[in-house]
């Protein structure tokens, strides 16, 4: 069972929502998680699933990490009873609350007292003990409530980046203009703050923009016309360059409906691909 919460409202500009997932799988369930652009802190509260290195292994995940923006996809075997509370923060959310750079942080799960610090270390702590989601809501407000008192290094080029994005829809330059920046410059500052190029950060973005639209059973060329797309074979590409799967194979896979029904408020969310 899938529930998300919305974070207050001080938090709103960096967090784009709590979530918890329950599953308890009659027989063991693969899970395959898409690159996405958004950090998530992930904690466990019951056992941790396996997810699959890049040689094919199966490694148990730790109970707690934060797991930054990812150029690739994620396999997870769940094969126990699983509860898990996650706090999904926008793309450049996670670099608030930190003072290491997330272009550090790519694709791969960083302890949260590395990527967070104390505070990202005592969250855990606390999200652990507590005995339901509205508790675990409430102590993630507060705790990340009370971070943002604290000033960072990053504080005012986090507010540039906040002016210039534009859920994807900007190019690079275009960004880079708004700011009177050079594209290099520009880069520079984004890989630091969200981890990830952003011409990947487009790439993303639109591809979970089409996924959404795939889902809701709009025709390929059109899907393709609304998502920035220079045409369906340039979104057909793309797309199978990211997941492996061509659009018709995703939208079969997909279901009727099911990204709209899970991810309404999670616009930007990863998608979990049925296997």
């Amino acid at each position: 069972m899938y529930r998300s919460f919305e974070p207050s409202e001080p938090l709103s500009p960096y967090v784009e929502c709590y979530w918890s997932w329950r599953i308890d799988p009659a027989a063991p369930v693969l899970e395959s998680i898409l690159p996405d652009v958004a950090p998530e802190l992930i904690v466990h509260m019951a056992s941790a699933p396996s997810a699959q290195d890049e040689v094919g292994d199966w490694r148990q995940q730790d109970q707690a990490f934060l797991y930054c923006a990812a150029h690739k996809s994620l396999v997870l075997q769940i094969t126990r009873p699983m509860s898990l509370f996650a706090v999904r923060f926008r793309p450049w959310g996670a670099g608030r609350f930190s003072n290491t750079s997330m272009a550090a942080m790519l694709d791969r799960p960083i302890p949260p007292a590395e990527a967070l610090g104390d505070m990202g270390a005592r969250l855990v702590a606390s999200l652990v003990k507590a005995e339901s989601d509205a508790s675990r809501v409430k102590l993630a407000n507060q705790a990340l409530e009370a971070a943002l008192q604290l000033p960072i290094r990053s504080e005012a080029r986090m507010k540039m980046l906040l002016d210039a994005t534009n859920g994807g829809r900007c190019s690079s330059a275009e960004m880079a203009g708004k700011l009177s920046m050079s594209d290099r410059s520009f880069s520079r500052l984004w890989n630091e703050i969200v981890g990830i190029q952003p011409r990947k950060y487009i790439q993303l973005m639109r591809l979970h923009n089409a996924l959404e639209k795939i889902d809701a059973g709009a025709p390929l060329a059109q899907v393709a016309a609304e998502c920035g797309y220079s045409d369906q074979a340039h979104m057909a590409r793309q797309i199978k360059a990211i997941t492996g799967l061509a659009p018709s194979v995703l939208r079969r896979r997909l279901g009727d409906g099911v990204y709209q029904d899970l991810y309404a408020s999670r616009p930007a969310a990863p998608w979990q691909v049925p296997h």
